[in-house]
């Protein structure tokens, strides 16, 4: 029997629930590789299969619950913190983050064709490195109503590299829980 909650109790729920593929950082050298959950965006440590192939930064993996399709992958280890990671896995973190958005455009597409303001004087555009009040203002503009429909007409359209400005966002917001708005709840970790 389980016991009762009350209302004001969360019941704990696992963040890499849902999570089956992952992008590698770095190779910790004890057959443990560092690498970023695809749909969430969360670190994660792996523990690699006993004379598997080393896996290269950015590659993709299976880590999920199906045993029989966990190629290079014996378990996940569970989660770590930007803090524990090398400074070889920082710096490729928003390299592997721009790969994941470039290979799974949607969810990131869905910020730029549905970004609004944040206040009366800024829009959430404006949260990303390099746009300004009047760039954010000629990205709306462009948008439309319909919005675009995949990541190469925005980029040719608004002449920036959309997948590179988010994820060099989403990692700094990674490396530093404390900065707001965070861009990678909004979109990725919402729970239901």
């Amino acid at each position: 029997m389980q016991p009762r909650r009350t209302g004001s109790e969360r019941e704990d729920v696992d963040p890499l629930e849902g999570e089956e593929w992952a992008r590698v950082l770095e190779h910790s050298g004890s057959g443990v590789l560092f690498a970023v959950s695809e749909n969430k965006l969360h670190l994660i440590r792996l523990r690699e299969r006993p004379g598997s192939e080393k896996q290269i930064i950015g590659a993709r993996v299976y880590f999920g619950s199906d045993l029989n399709q966990r190629g290079a992958i014996a378990e996940p280890l569970g989660m770590t913190r930007f803090r524990d990671l090398s400074n070889m896995s920082k710096s490729n973190l928003s390299v592997v983050i721009a790969e994941i958005i470039a290979d799974l455009p949607d969810a990131f597409l869905s910020f730029f064709n549905r970004a609004g303001n944040l206040s009366l004087k800024m829009h959430a555009f404006e949260l990303l490195s390099g746009i300004g009040p009047s760039k954010a203002r000629e990205m709306v503009g462009t948008r439309g109503r319909k919005g675009w429909k995949d990541i190469a007409s925005l980029d040719s359209s608004c002449s920036i590299d959309s997948a590179t400005l988010l994820a060099e966002r989403m990692a700094e917001e990674i490396s530093d829980n404390k900065i707001e708005p965070r861009l990678v709840d909004l979109l990725l970790r919402q729970e239901v």
